[in-house]
């Protein structure tokens, strides 16, 4: 796992090769549906905002950078995505919650085979269900204030000349910190890891974490798509949660 730039995507497509699993099926099916109706509301504010907000700081650009306003265009696209693809994860995550955590632990017992995790994929799931979503909330109760900070900042470097080149890399940066978070924080809740030695575990090794979340946030910001990358990411950060940072427990 040592090759960063491939892990992500790689990860990714296995996890969508293993969604269709059939233990695994009616736990995607389920939450798709309630995420089809989520996607329809969410992506056509999006799309509505994204070309008011461009609009807006295009005419802001002064004069003498007119010549590179492609590039401000295309840096705000990707910041747009990045909003969009964070705000519509936290929602359909807090809907799917309660199925991706028996997902987690089915993806862990079949990949570390072993009679523990199988007991573990086998307990109640409505048990492991409540349990994800009292989690969802408090990773919410973690990201919300952060990301608001974080929007802050980058909504006055929006309107500074040359700095506002930095307020996608910012935003994109911290969207994809926190996907990789929320997605290998299945996994980690399931065997009782704490959010905080979570935290501490993917910080050691912040590069390849930041280019599953990254994979993670661009497959999400991807409408339609996106129904499908969220519960292949849940099983994608649950393979990686096993292969990189379960040894370490």
């Amino acid at each position: 796992m040592t090759h960063s730039a491939t892990v992500g995507p790689s990860l990714i497509i296995e996890g969508m090769r293993i969604l269709w699993r059939r233990d695994i099926r009616w736990l995607v099916l389920i939450p798709l549906l309630v995420n089809i109706i989520l996607f329809i509301s969410v992506a056509g504010f999006a799309a509505s905002w994204l070309q008011n907000w461009i609009t807006t700081i295009s005419t802001s650009v002064p004069e003498w950078l007119q010549w590179f306003a492609w590039v401000i265009w295309f840096l705000f696209a990707l910041l747009a995505l990045a909003i969009y693809a964070f705000t519509f994860t936290i929602l359909a995550n807090l809907i799917g919650s309660p199925f991706y955590g028996v997902i987690a632990q089915r993806v862990i017992a079949a990949e570390i085979a072993n009679d523990l995790s199988a007991a573990m994929a086998e307990d109640h799931w409505w048990r492991s269900a409540w349990k994800s979503l009292i989690r969802e909330l408090q990773l919410i109760g973690y990201f919300l204030p952060r990301t608001l900070a974080v929007g802050i900042v980058t909504a006055i470097l929006s309107f500074i000349p040359v700095l506002n080149l930095l307020a996608p890399i910012i935003a994109g940066t911290w969207a994809a910190w926190c996907l990789c978070l929320q997605y290998l924080d299945y996994a980690a809740d399931s065997e009782g890891i704490s959010f905080l030695v979570l935290r501490q575990k993917v910080s050691s090794n912040r590069f390849n974490s930041l280019g599953f979340g990254l994979s993670a946030m661009l497959g999400s910001a991807i409408p339609l798509i996106n129904l499908i990358i969220l519960p292949a990411s849940v099983v994608a950060g649950s393979l990686l949660w096993c292969r990189q940072h379960r040894e370490f427990n």
